[in-house]
């Protein structure tokens, strides 16, 4: 009974209706009625048990009753091969959708979404929740201009309720654990380069390169740096040293990946000052492969 269940359980989250799933179990050896049965257990449980979560086609991320946000990622981009299961998926664009949906891993879960099935083929309309985990080791990989990304993570268990509150501090994944030390360090470097920016163009013993600031304000771009450096995970863009907050070589600075460009969200990375001063004005991309043959 046992080993039909768990062929069975695997089977919904597969996409796999319930005629599939059975045929599967009876492949797998099960006694013909033991599939059956447990078919048809699993299948109505399965639908009466969906999570109780709130959100609307179109949004990347669903609530629950308690206001708190999770992701939400497509069933057909979760291998369930693996042990434990590895969600992959690749962005061509980069949205103010996508970062919200990246943020909200920040509480520690994501919930599968399970979409129609048409001609045999799971598609990106939504259908019903398959279930809420606890995620680990998320890896976000963007590209050298920033306009494309791509995104991998473990379903390391399966909640059996719906959670109320994100993983706690402990966990190095709760929302509110943000440095005052890092926020005034990343607010500083704001103000600098608004400053910077200010003052380009003009005429003094040189003329300064030609920047702008593609902020609304130095707290608007603290606040990008902030989510920068979560998603870096405090790591250097290029040569991937943890960076500190105190002056000296590891120093954290920003860095424009082109280094012709301007101040705004898709040309910033955040990376060591010793390796900011060793790029220079190289292009992102040169400076990498000299990295490589160091």
């Amino acid at each position: 009974m046992e080993a039909a269940r768990a062929i069975l359980i695997k089977a919904t989250k597969q996409g796999l209706t319930e005629a599939e799933g059975r045929d599967r179990a009876i492949d797998a050896g099960v006694v013909h009625w033991t599939a059956f049965t447990q078919a048809a257990n699993v299948y109505r449980d399965f639908r009466r048990q969906q999570p109780k979560l709130k959100g609307s086609r179109g949004t990347w991320t669903v609530l629950t009753e308690n206001g708190l946000e999770i992701p939400a990622c497509y069933n057909s981009r979760v291998d369930w091969t693996q042990d434990p299961p590895v969600y992959f998926d690749e962005f061509k664009k980069i949205s103010k959708k996508y970062h919200r949906w990246l943020s909200a891993f920040e509480n520690g879960y994501a919930v599968v979404q399970k979409g129609k099935v048409e001609d045999g083929v799971e598609t990106r309309a939504r259908d019903s929740y398959l279930g809420i985990y606890r995620i680990g080791h998320l890896d976000e990989k963007l590209t050298c201009n920033g306009e494309r990304a791509t995104v991998s993570f473990e379903l390391t268990e399966e909640m059996t309720e719906v959670p109320t509150s994100a993983l706690g501090p402990d966990e190095e994944r709760f929302a509110g654990a943000r440095s005052e030390g890092l926020r005034k360090a990343l607010l500083t470097i704001a103000y600098r380069a608004e400053r910077t920016t200010q003052e380009a163009g003009r005429e003094k013993t040189t003329i300064s390169k030609w920047k702008e600031f593609g902020f609304k304000s130095a707290d608007a771009m603290a606040d990008h740096l902030e989510d920068l450096n979560h998603r870096q995970k405090g790591m250097c863009a290029l040569s991937q040293v943890q960076m500190s907050l105190t002056k000296g070589d590891w120093c954290v600075s920003p860095d424009r990946i082109e280094s012709d460009g301007h101040y705004t969200a898709h040309n910033l990375q955040l990376v060591a000052n010793c390796v900011n001063s060793m790029k220079g004005s190289t292009p992102n991309s040169q400076f990498l492969a000299q990295l490589e043959k160091i």
